[in-house]
Protein backbone atom coordinates (compact mmCIF):
# COMPACT_ATOMS: atom_id res chain seq x y z
CA UNK A 1 0.00 0.00 0.00
CA UNK A 2 2.69 1.88 1.16
CA UNK A 3 4.61 1.24 -2.60
CA UNK A 4 1.49 2.31 -4.33
CA UNK A 5 1.29 5.58 -2.78
CA UNK A 6 4.91 6.52 -3.21
CA UNK A 7 4.27 5.53 -6.87
CA UNK A 8 1.20 7.95 -7.73
CA UNK A 9 3.22 10.80 -6.16
CA UNK A 10 6.16 10.14 -8.55
CA UNK A 11 3.58 9.72 -11.16
CA UNK A 12 1.84 12.74 -10.18
CA UNK A 13 3.97 15.27 -8.26
CA UNK A 14 2.50 17.82 -6.61
CA UNK A 15 2.65 20.89 -8.16
CA UNK A 16 4.57 24.13 -6.67
CA UNK A 17 2.67 27.07 -5.51
CA UNK A 18 2.76 29.76 -7.32
CA UNK A 19 4.86 32.58 -5.51
CA UNK A 20 2.03 35.37 -4.72
CA UNK A 21 4.54 37.92 -3.99
CA UNK A 22 6.19 37.54 -7.42
CA UNK A 23 2.85 37.86 -8.95
CA UNK A 24 2.14 40.48 -7.60
CA UNK A 25 5.71 42.59 -8.15
CA UNK A 26 5.60 41.48 -11.84
CA UNK A 27 1.55 42.31 -12.30
CA UNK A 28 1.51 45.90 -10.45
CA UNK A 29 5.18 46.96 -12.73
CA UNK A 30 3.14 46.05 -15.51
CA UNK A 31 -0.09 47.87 -14.46
CA UNK A 32 2.04 50.99 -13.44
CA UNK A 33 4.06 50.95 -16.70
CA UNK A 34 0.90 50.07 -19.01
CA UNK A 35 0.62 53.86 -20.17
CA UNK A 36 4.24 54.67 -20.62
CA UNK A 37 4.62 51.40 -22.87
CA UNK A 38 1.13 52.70 -24.75
CA UNK A 39 3.06 56.11 -25.78
CA UNK A 40 5.92 54.36 -26.43
CA UNK A 41 4.11 52.19 -29.10
CA UNK A 42 3.94 55.38 -31.29
CA UNK A 43 7.18 56.21 -31.65
CA UNK A 44 8.27 53.78 -34.12
CA UNK A 45 5.57 55.53 -36.93
CA UNK A 46 7.44 58.22 -39.65
CA UNK A 47 8.28 61.19 -39.05
CA UNK A 48 9.34 63.99 -41.22
CA UNK A 49 10.29 66.32 -38.89
CA UNK A 50 12.47 64.15 -36.59
CA UNK A 51 15.69 64.36 -39.06
CA UNK A 52 15.36 67.98 -38.87
CA UNK A 53 15.33 68.69 -34.92
CA UNK A 54 18.08 65.93 -34.17
CA UNK A 55 20.41 67.80 -36.31
CA UNK A 56 19.16 71.34 -35.15
CA UNK A 57 17.55 71.60 -31.35
CA UNK A 58 18.28 68.31 -29.95
CA UNK A 59 21.86 68.83 -29.31
CA UNK A 60 20.98 72.07 -27.19
CA UNK A 61 18.02 70.78 -25.34
CA UNK A 62 20.46 67.84 -24.28
CA UNK A 63 22.73 70.28 -23.15
CA UNK A 64 20.82 72.34 -21.16
CA UNK A 65 19.60 69.62 -19.50
CA UNK A 66 22.71 68.77 -18.45
CA UNK A 67 23.49 72.01 -16.99
CA UNK A 68 20.62 72.43 -15.51
CA UNK A 69 20.90 68.61 -13.55
CA UNK A 70 24.63 68.88 -12.81
CA UNK A 71 24.19 72.53 -11.63
CA UNK A 72 20.96 72.04 -9.68
CA UNK A 73 22.31 68.82 -8.50
CA UNK A 74 25.61 69.99 -6.80
CA UNK A 75 24.13 73.66 -5.03
CA UNK A 76 21.45 71.13 -3.78
CA UNK A 77 23.95 69.03 -2.25
CA UNK A 78 26.19 72.33 -1.06
CA UNK A 79 22.99 73.94 1.10
CA UNK A 80 21.21 70.68 1.85
CA UNK A 81 23.72 68.54 3.64
CA UNK A 82 25.69 70.83 6.13
CA UNK A 83 22.55 71.75 7.30
CA UNK A 84 21.31 68.29 7.74
CA UNK A 85 24.67 68.00 9.59
CA UNK A 86 24.52 70.56 12.02
CA UNK A 87 20.94 70.38 13.07
CA UNK A 88 21.12 66.79 14.07
CA UNK A 89 24.62 67.12 15.51
CA UNK A 90 25.02 70.39 16.68
CA UNK A 91 22.93 73.08 19.10
CA UNK A 92 23.62 76.67 18.24
CA UNK A 93 20.92 79.09 18.45
CA UNK A 94 18.20 78.55 16.12
CA UNK A 95 18.90 75.23 15.62
CA UNK A 96 14.80 73.83 16.74
CA UNK A 97 13.38 76.56 14.39
CA UNK A 98 15.74 75.41 11.30
CA UNK A 99 15.16 71.38 12.39
CA UNK A 100 11.13 71.78 10.74
CA UNK A 101 11.56 75.09 8.87
CA UNK A 102 13.99 74.14 6.31
CA UNK A 103 11.42 71.79 4.12
CA UNK A 104 9.43 74.71 4.48
CA UNK A 105 10.54 75.52 0.43
CA UNK A 106 9.50 72.09 -1.13
CA UNK A 107 5.12 74.02 -0.61
CA UNK A 108 6.58 75.95 -2.97
CA UNK A 109 5.91 74.82 -6.94
CA UNK A 110 8.90 75.45 -8.90
CA UNK A 111 6.55 77.37 -11.36
CA UNK A 112 5.38 80.21 -8.65
CA UNK A 113 8.54 80.39 -7.71
CA UNK A 114 9.56 81.16 -11.49
CA UNK A 115 6.97 84.16 -11.40
CA UNK A 116 9.07 85.31 -8.46
CA UNK A 117 12.47 85.11 -9.51
CA UNK A 118 12.17 85.92 -13.03
CA UNK A 119 11.95 89.71 -12.37
CA UNK A 120 15.27 89.88 -10.43
CA UNK A 121 17.02 89.98 -14.06
CA UNK A 122 15.72 93.76 -14.12
CA UNK A 123 18.01 94.69 -11.50
CA UNK A 124 21.22 93.74 -13.70
CA UNK A 125 19.66 95.84 -16.75
CA UNK A 126 21.81 98.34 -15.71
CA UNK A 127 24.99 96.00 -15.71
CA UNK A 128 23.74 95.03 -19.24
CA UNK A 129 23.64 97.90 -20.52
CA UNK A 130 26.98 99.14 -19.34
CA UNK A 131 28.34 95.12 -21.01
CA UNK A 132 26.54 96.02 -24.17
CA UNK A 133 27.67 99.81 -24.53
CA UNK A 134 31.87 98.97 -23.93
CA UNK A 135 31.86 95.11 -25.21
CA UNK A 136 29.38 94.86 -27.32
CA UNK A 137 26.36 92.98 -28.52
CA UNK A 138 28.12 89.37 -28.38
CA UNK A 139 29.24 90.11 -24.18
CA UNK A 140 25.85 91.41 -23.98
CA UNK A 141 23.77 88.30 -25.06
CA UNK A 142 26.82 86.32 -23.41
CA UNK A 143 26.00 87.97 -19.81
CA UNK A 144 22.19 87.98 -20.13
CA UNK A 145 22.46 84.21 -20.69
CA UNK A 146 24.53 83.74 -17.85
CA UNK A 147 22.45 86.07 -15.78
CA UNK A 148 19.37 84.20 -16.58
CA UNK A 149 20.53 80.75 -16.05
CA UNK A 150 22.41 81.06 -13.14
CA UNK A 151 18.91 82.92 -11.33
CA UNK A 152 17.09 79.31 -12.68
CA UNK A 153 19.34 77.13 -10.93
CA UNK A 154 19.65 79.11 -7.96
CA UNK A 155 15.78 78.84 -7.85
CA UNK A 156 15.64 75.57 -8.93
CA UNK A 157 18.26 74.34 -6.06
CA UNK A 158 16.62 76.68 -3.48
CA UNK A 159 13.20 74.83 -4.05
CA UNK A 160 14.62 71.51 -4.57
CA UNK A 161 17.65 70.79 -2.05
CA UNK A 162 14.78 69.66 0.62
CA UNK A 163 14.24 66.18 -1.20
CA UNK A 164 18.56 65.99 -0.08
CA UNK A 165 18.27 67.77 3.02
CA UNK A 166 15.15 65.27 4.16
CA UNK A 167 17.05 62.19 3.10
CA UNK A 168 20.58 63.44 5.19
CA UNK A 169 18.44 64.63 8.36
CA UNK A 170 16.55 60.87 8.59
CA UNK A 171 19.99 59.17 7.96
CA UNK A 172 22.03 61.04 10.21
CA UNK A 173 19.65 60.92 13.14
CA UNK A 174 19.88 57.28 12.70
CA UNK A 175 23.41 56.70 13.39
CA UNK A 176 23.78 55.73 16.57
CA UNK A 177 26.50 57.36 19.19
CA UNK A 178 28.72 54.20 19.18
CA UNK A 179 30.01 54.81 15.90
CA UNK A 180 30.72 58.44 15.93
CA UNK A 181 32.21 58.14 19.52
CA UNK A 182 34.33 55.33 18.18
CA UNK A 183 36.03 57.71 15.44
CA UNK A 184 36.27 60.74 17.55
CA UNK A 185 38.08 58.53 20.40
CA UNK A 186 40.36 57.72 17.40
CA UNK A 187 41.42 61.14 16.83
CA UNK A 188 39.05 62.45 14.08
CA UNK A 189 37.71 66.04 14.36
CA UNK A 190 34.66 66.64 13.21
CA UNK A 191 35.28 67.47 9.89
CA UNK A 192 36.89 64.28 9.60
CA UNK A 193 34.03 62.20 11.08
CA UNK A 194 31.79 63.93 8.89
CA UNK A 195 33.79 62.93 5.47
CA UNK A 196 35.17 59.83 6.37
CA UNK A 197 31.93 57.96 8.61
CA UNK A 198 28.85 59.96 8.96
CA UNK A 199 28.80 60.60 4.81
CA UNK A 200 29.44 57.38 3.57
CA UNK A 201 27.07 55.68 5.91
CA UNK A 202 24.11 58.54 4.29
CA UNK A 203 24.94 57.12 1.04
CA UNK A 204 22.12 55.63 0.21
CA UNK A 205 19.85 58.08 1.85
CA UNK A 206 21.86 60.99 -0.18
CA UNK A 207 20.82 58.93 -3.40
CA UNK A 208 17.68 58.66 -2.98
CA UNK A 209 17.23 62.71 -2.17
CA UNK A 210 19.49 63.13 -5.32
CA UNK A 211 17.92 60.88 -7.95
CA UNK A 212 14.29 62.62 -6.76
CA UNK A 213 15.99 66.02 -7.26
CA UNK A 214 17.71 65.01 -10.97
CA UNK A 215 13.97 63.88 -12.31
CA UNK A 216 12.79 66.46 -10.37
CA UNK A 217 14.69 68.66 -12.80
CA UNK A 218 14.74 66.79 -16.08
CA UNK A 219 10.76 67.01 -15.53
CA UNK A 220 10.39 70.56 -14.82
CA UNK A 221 8.08 72.57 -17.44
CA UNK A 222 7.16 75.99 -15.65
CA UNK A 223 9.83 77.05 -14.94
CA UNK A 224 12.14 76.60 -17.93
CA UNK A 225 9.34 77.63 -19.88
CA UNK A 226 9.30 80.62 -18.04
CA UNK A 227 13.02 81.75 -18.19
CA UNK A 228 13.17 80.31 -22.02
CA UNK A 229 15.66 77.84 -21.11
CA UNK A 230 14.95 74.78 -23.85
CA UNK A 231 15.36 71.65 -21.98
CA UNK A 232 14.26 68.10 -23.30
CA UNK A 233 10.72 68.29 -21.51
CA UNK A 234 10.34 71.69 -23.14
CA UNK A 235 10.86 70.09 -26.62
CA UNK A 236 8.34 67.67 -26.12
CA UNK A 237 5.55 70.24 -25.15
CA UNK A 238 7.06 72.41 -28.50
CA UNK A 239 7.03 69.60 -30.73
CA UNK A 240 3.58 67.60 -29.34
CA UNK A 241 1.37 71.02 -29.26
CA UNK A 242 3.38 73.93 -31.11
CA UNK A 243 4.40 71.79 -33.98
CA UNK A 244 1.77 68.91 -33.77
CA UNK A 245 4.29 66.33 -33.94
CA UNK A 246 3.39 63.74 -31.40
CA UNK A 247 5.81 60.93 -32.91
CA UNK A 248 9.07 63.15 -32.40
CA UNK A 249 7.56 64.35 -29.23
CA UNK A 250 7.79 60.64 -27.99
CA UNK A 251 11.23 59.81 -29.04
CA UNK A 252 11.94 63.05 -27.02
CA UNK A 253 10.09 61.75 -23.74
CA UNK A 254 11.94 58.67 -24.31
CA UNK A 255 15.21 60.02 -24.68
CA UNK A 256 13.89 61.56 -21.08
CA UNK A 257 13.60 58.51 -19.43
CA UNK A 258 16.08 56.97 -21.02
CA UNK A 259 18.38 59.47 -19.25
CA UNK A 260 16.80 58.62 -15.73
CA UNK A 261 17.37 55.07 -16.13
CA UNK A 262 21.07 55.55 -16.83
CA UNK A 263 21.42 57.34 -14.01
CA UNK A 264 19.93 55.05 -11.30
CA UNK A 265 21.46 52.02 -13.41
CA UNK A 266 24.98 53.71 -12.97
CA UNK A 267 24.41 54.08 -9.47
CA UNK A 268 23.39 50.74 -8.59
CA UNK A 269 26.77 49.53 -10.28
CA UNK A 270 28.78 51.72 -8.90
CA UNK A 271 27.07 50.47 -5.31
CA UNK A 272 27.69 47.28 -6.57
CA UNK A 273 27.41 45.09 -2.86
CA UNK A 274 27.82 47.30 -0.74
CA UNK A 275 25.75 47.49 2.33
CA UNK A 276 25.11 50.19 5.36
CA UNK A 277 23.45 48.34 7.48
CA UNK A 278 24.36 49.18 11.54
CA UNK A 279 24.98 45.76 12.50
CA UNK A 280 25.01 46.01 16.62
CA UNK A 281 22.23 47.59 18.67
CA UNK A 282 24.64 49.83 20.66
CA UNK A 283 25.38 51.86 17.76
CA UNK A 284 21.06 53.12 17.81
CA UNK A 285 21.81 55.03 21.31
CA UNK A 286 21.33 58.80 20.04
CA UNK A 287 23.82 61.32 19.25
CA UNK A 288 24.78 64.10 21.61
CA UNK A 289 24.62 67.35 20.17
CA UNK A 290 27.85 69.17 20.55
CA UNK A 291 26.86 72.96 21.36
CA UNK A 292 28.49 75.62 19.24
CA UNK A 293 29.54 78.98 20.50
CA UNK A 294 31.11 82.34 19.08
CA UNK A 295 31.62 82.44 15.43
CA UNK A 296 30.99 78.95 14.61
CA UNK A 297 27.57 79.62 16.23
CA UNK A 298 27.23 82.24 14.20
CA UNK A 299 28.06 80.86 10.54
CA UNK A 300 25.90 77.91 11.78
CA UNK A 301 23.32 80.15 11.88
CA UNK A 302 23.63 81.71 8.77
CA UNK A 303 24.67 78.55 6.72
CA UNK A 304 20.96 77.45 7.45
CA UNK A 305 18.94 80.60 7.29
CA UNK A 306 20.27 81.12 3.27
CA UNK A 307 18.57 78.38 1.86
CA UNK A 308 15.88 79.06 4.21
CA UNK A 309 15.75 82.57 2.87
CA UNK A 310 16.11 82.04 -0.61
CA UNK A 311 14.03 79.18 -1.07
CA UNK A 312 11.15 80.25 1.04
CA UNK A 313 11.10 83.71 3.26
CA UNK A 314 11.50 85.81 -0.66
CA UNK A 315 9.27 84.22 -2.63
CA UNK A 316 6.25 83.97 0.10
CA UNK A 317 7.15 87.73 0.98
CA UNK A 318 6.63 88.53 -2.66
CA UNK A 319 3.78 86.77 -2.92
CA UNK A 320 1.70 87.76 -0.07
CA UNK A 321 2.68 91.50 -0.87
CA UNK A 322 1.27 90.72 -4.62
CA UNK A 323 -2.18 88.60 -2.96
CA UNK A 324 -2.61 91.71 -0.57
CA UNK A 325 -2.11 93.97 -3.55
CA UNK A 326 -4.72 92.28 -5.24
CA UNK A 327 -7.33 92.37 -2.01
CA UNK A 328 -7.13 96.20 -1.37
CA UNK A 329 -7.04 96.56 -5.23
CA UNK A 330 -10.74 97.72 -6.96
CA UNK A 331 -10.17 95.04 -9.71
CA UNK A 332 -9.38 92.36 -7.11
CA UNK A 333 -10.17 88.58 -8.67
CA UNK A 334 -12.23 86.37 -6.44
CA UNK A 335 -10.78 83.69 -4.09
CA UNK A 336 -11.03 80.43 -5.05
CA UNK A 337 -14.01 78.41 -3.53
CA UNK A 338 -13.94 75.87 -1.19
CA UNK A 339 -15.38 73.52 -2.88
CA UNK A 340 -11.93 73.71 -5.36
CA UNK A 341 -10.08 73.62 -2.50
CA UNK A 342 -11.15 70.26 -0.73
CA UNK A 343 -11.24 68.73 -4.06
CA UNK A 344 -7.76 69.33 -4.60
CA UNK A 345 -6.41 68.34 -0.97
CA UNK A 346 -8.80 65.43 -0.15
CA UNK A 347 -7.40 64.12 -3.62
CA UNK A 348 -4.22 64.71 -3.09
CA UNK A 349 -3.93 63.22 0.65
CA UNK A 350 -6.24 59.92 -0.19
CA UNK A 351 -3.73 59.31 -3.24
CA UNK A 352 -0.91 59.90 -1.49
CA UNK A 353 -2.06 57.42 1.36
CA UNK A 354 -2.98 54.62 -1.00
CA UNK A 355 0.35 54.77 -3.36
CA UNK A 356 2.94 55.13 -0.25
CA UNK A 357 1.35 51.86 1.63
CA UNK A 358 1.10 50.24 -2.19
CA UNK A 359 4.99 51.11 -2.48
CA UNK A 360 6.05 49.79 0.80
CA UNK A 361 4.16 46.63 -0.23
CA UNK A 362 5.80 46.01 -3.54
CA UNK A 363 9.33 47.15 -2.05
CA UNK A 364 8.56 44.10 0.58
CA UNK A 365 7.62 41.85 -2.04
CA UNK A 366 10.82 42.36 -4.14
CA UNK A 367 13.55 42.06 -1.35
CA UNK A 368 10.97 38.70 -0.09
CA UNK A 369 12.38 36.57 -2.50
CA UNK A 370 14.97 38.66 -5.07
CA UNK A 371 16.77 37.57 -7.72
CA UNK A 372 17.74 39.54 -10.61
CA UNK A 373 14.66 39.54 -12.44
CA UNK A 374 12.59 40.97 -9.43
CA UNK A 375 14.92 43.40 -9.12
CA UNK A 376 15.01 45.29 -12.15
CA UNK A 377 11.29 45.25 -12.26
CA UNK A 378 11.53 46.62 -8.47
CA UNK A 379 13.19 49.57 -10.58
CA UNK A 380 10.80 50.22 -13.23
CA UNK A 381 7.64 51.75 -11.89
CA UNK A 382 10.08 54.62 -10.90
CA UNK A 383 10.40 56.01 -14.23
CA UNK A 384 7.44 57.47 -14.63
CA UNK A 385 8.62 60.60 -12.29
CA UNK A 386 11.10 61.02 -15.20
CA UNK A 387 7.97 61.40 -17.89
CA UNK A 388 6.09 64.53 -18.65
CA UNK A 389 3.05 64.78 -16.42
CA UNK A 390 1.36 65.53 -20.25
CA UNK A 391 2.87 62.63 -21.85
CA UNK A 392 1.45 59.98 -19.10
CA UNK A 393 -2.00 61.59 -19.10
CA UNK A 394 -1.98 60.79 -22.77
CA UNK A 395 -0.97 57.46 -22.25
CA UNK A 396 -3.81 56.63 -19.70
CA UNK A 397 -6.06 58.47 -22.11
CA UNK A 398 -5.24 55.60 -24.50
CA UNK A 399 -5.12 53.10 -22.01
CA UNK A 400 -9.01 53.73 -20.85
CA UNK A 401 -9.62 54.68 -24.32
CA UNK A 402 -8.92 51.13 -25.40
CA UNK A 403 -10.63 49.31 -22.07
CA UNK A 404 -13.91 51.36 -22.92
CA UNK A 405 -13.98 49.59 -26.67
CA UNK A 406 -13.93 46.66 -25.22
CA UNK A 407 -17.34 47.12 -23.74
CA UNK A 408 -16.29 46.17 -20.35
CA UNK A 409 -18.97 47.04 -17.74
CA UNK A 410 -18.76 49.77 -15.83
CA UNK A 411 -15.67 51.26 -17.77
CA UNK A 412 -16.73 54.26 -19.45
CA UNK A 413 -18.01 55.41 -16.23
CA UNK A 414 -14.47 54.94 -14.18
CA UNK A 415 -12.41 56.55 -17.16
CA UNK A 416 -14.41 59.86 -16.82
CA UNK A 417 -13.40 60.34 -13.46
CA UNK A 418 -11.19 61.36 -10.68
CA UNK A 419 -10.21 57.02 -10.70
CA UNK A 420 -8.22 58.05 -13.67
CA UNK A 421 -7.03 61.02 -12.02
CA UNK A 422 -5.87 59.18 -9.42
CA UNK A 423 -4.17 56.27 -11.62
CA UNK A 424 -2.11 58.87 -13.30
CA UNK A 425 -0.61 60.60 -9.97
CA UNK A 426 0.47 57.18 -9.09
CA UNK A 427 1.82 56.45 -12.41
CA UNK A 428 3.69 59.57 -11.90
CA UNK A 429 4.84 59.81 -8.53
CA UNK A 430 5.61 56.24 -7.73
CA UNK A 431 9.43 56.93 -7.18
CA UNK A 432 8.92 59.16 -4.39
CA UNK A 433 7.84 56.15 -2.20
CA UNK A 434 10.06 53.77 -3.89
CA UNK A 435 12.84 55.65 -3.31
CA UNK A 436 12.00 56.15 0.39
CA UNK A 437 10.85 52.36 0.84
CA UNK A 438 14.32 51.20 -0.32
CA UNK A 439 16.60 53.22 1.37
CA UNK A 440 14.44 52.61 4.27
CA UNK A 441 14.51 48.78 3.90
CA UNK A 442 18.47 48.63 2.48
CA UNK A 443 18.79 50.52 6.22
CA UNK A 444 17.14 47.55 8.25
CA UNK A 445 18.50 44.89 6.38
CA UNK A 446 16.93 41.43 6.46
CA UNK A 447 18.00 40.22 10.11
CA UNK A 448 14.64 41.22 11.71
CA UNK A 449 12.21 40.06 8.92
CA UNK A 450 14.73 36.53 9.02
CA UNK A 451 14.45 36.42 12.84
CA UNK A 452 10.02 36.71 12.44
CA UNK A 453 9.99 34.18 9.99
CA UNK A 454 12.66 32.12 12.08
CA UNK A 455 9.40 32.45 14.56
CA UNK A 456 6.89 30.68 12.80
CA UNK A 457 5.63 34.13 10.97
CA UNK A 458 4.57 34.64 7.28
CA UNK A 459 5.59 36.92 5.02
CA UNK A 460 2.12 39.17 5.71
CA UNK A 461 2.49 39.19 9.41
CA UNK A 462 6.01 40.00 9.31
CA UNK A 463 5.03 42.95 6.80
CA UNK A 464 2.37 44.12 8.97
CA UNK A 465 4.18 43.39 12.53
CA UNK A 466 7.85 43.68 11.72
CA UNK A 467 8.76 46.18 8.53
CA UNK A 468 5.49 48.59 8.48
CA UNK A 469 6.42 49.80 12.00
CA UNK A 470 10.15 49.80 11.41
CA UNK A 471 9.63 51.90 8.10
CA UNK A 472 7.00 54.49 9.79
CA UNK A 473 9.44 57.56 9.78
CA UNK A 474 10.89 57.34 5.98
CA UNK A 475 6.90 56.11 5.08
CA UNK A 476 5.49 58.95 6.41
CA UNK A 477 8.13 61.03 4.93
CA UNK A 478 7.03 59.75 1.41
CA UNK A 479 3.79 60.21 2.07
CA UNK A 480 3.94 63.91 2.85
CA UNK A 481 6.09 64.56 0.12
CA UNK A 482 3.71 62.95 -2.39
CA UNK A 483 1.04 65.41 -0.75
CA UNK A 484 3.16 67.78 -1.74
CA UNK A 485 3.86 66.82 -5.08
CA UNK A 486 0.29 66.03 -6.32
CA UNK A 487 -0.85 69.21 -4.76
CA UNK A 488 1.19 71.05 -7.20
CA UNK A 489 1.13 68.69 -10.09
CA UNK A 490 -0.46 70.80 -13.12
CA UNK A 491 -0.04 69.63 -16.58
CA UNK A 492 -1.48 66.13 -15.20
CA UNK A 493 -4.36 67.30 -13.82
CA UNK A 494 -4.96 69.88 -16.14
CA UNK A 495 -5.53 67.26 -19.82
CA UNK A 496 -7.26 64.63 -16.72
CA UNK A 497 -9.55 66.53 -14.52
CA UNK A 498 -13.01 66.17 -15.30
CA UNK A 499 -15.48 68.82 -16.38
CA UNK A 500 -15.93 71.42 -13.72
CA UNK A 501 -13.39 70.40 -11.65
CA UNK A 502 -10.65 72.68 -9.98
CA UNK A 503 -7.98 72.73 -8.07
CA UNK A 504 -5.47 75.69 -6.60
CA UNK A 505 -3.18 74.32 -9.36
CA UNK A 506 -5.39 74.97 -12.14
CA UNK A 507 -6.84 77.79 -10.32
CA UNK A 508 -3.51 79.56 -10.34
CA UNK A 509 -2.72 78.58 -13.89
CA UNK A 510 -5.28 79.95 -15.42
CA UNK A 511 -4.72 83.69 -13.59
CA UNK A 512 -1.79 83.30 -14.32
CA UNK A 513 -2.12 82.52 -18.02
CA UNK A 514 -4.40 85.82 -18.23
CA UNK A 515 -0.77 87.77 -17.05
CA UNK A 516 -2.50 88.16 -13.76
CA UNK A 517 0.17 87.47 -11.38
CA UNK A 518 -1.52 89.16 -8.10
CA UNK A 519 -4.59 87.56 -8.55
CA UNK A 520 -2.40 84.52 -9.27
CA UNK A 521 -0.44 84.96 -6.01
CA UNK A 522 -4.01 84.47 -4.12
CA UNK A 523 -4.26 80.28 -4.69
CA UNK A 524 -0.28 80.14 -5.14
CA UNK A 525 -0.25 80.71 -1.06
CA UNK A 526 -2.75 78.63 -0.95
CA UNK A 527 -0.89 75.89 -2.07
CA UNK A 528 2.12 76.89 -0.06
CA UNK A 529 0.13 77.11 2.99
CA UNK A 530 -1.34 73.46 2.62
CA UNK A 531 1.75 72.19 2.01
CA UNK A 532 3.98 73.42 4.30
CA UNK A 533 0.90 72.26 6.89
CA UNK A 534 1.62 68.41 5.67
CA UNK A 535 5.58 69.43 5.86
CA UNK A 536 5.19 70.58 9.25
CA UNK A 537 3.06 67.37 9.91
CA UNK A 538 5.87 65.11 8.27
CA UNK A 539 8.38 67.00 10.73
CA UNK A 540 6.53 65.91 13.69
CA UNK A 541 6.81 62.66 13.12
CA UNK A 542 10.85 62.52 12.29
CA UNK A 543 11.35 64.60 14.88
CA UNK A 544 12.90 62.11 16.90
CA UNK A 545 13.82 59.48 14.35
CA UNK A 546 14.64 56.98 17.34
CA UNK A 547 11.22 56.33 18.21
CA UNK A 548 9.60 56.35 14.99
CA UNK A 549 12.12 54.17 12.71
Amino acid sequence: MEESNWLRQLRCPRMKRPDRWGVFVYLLAAVICLPIVAVLLHIGRESEAWDHLAATVLPGYLRNTLILVVAVTAISLLIAVPPAWLVTCFDFPGRRLFNWALVLPLAIPTYVAAFVFYQLPEAAIPLLIKVRLNWGVDAFLAMELVIRYGILIIMLAAVLYPYAYLACRAAFSQQGRTVIEAARCLGDSPGRVFFRVALPMARPAIVAGVALIIMEVINDYGAVHFFGVPTLTEGVFRTWFGMGDKVSALRLASIVMITVAVILAVEQLLRGRARYVEADTGSRVPLSRSPLKGWKALAATALCLLPLAVGFIYPVSRLGHWALLNVTSASRTAFPSGESIARGTVLAAFTALIVTLTAAVFTYAVRLNSNRLRGVTGRIPGMGYATPGAVIAVGVMVVFGTLDRWDIPLMPLVSGTLFAVGFAYMVRFFAIPLQFSLAGMERLGKAPGEASRLLGRGPMATLLNIDLPLLKGPLIAAGMLLFVDILKELPLTLILRPANFETLATTAFSLAKEEQLHACAVPSLMIVIAGAAGLLVMNRWLANPSQHD
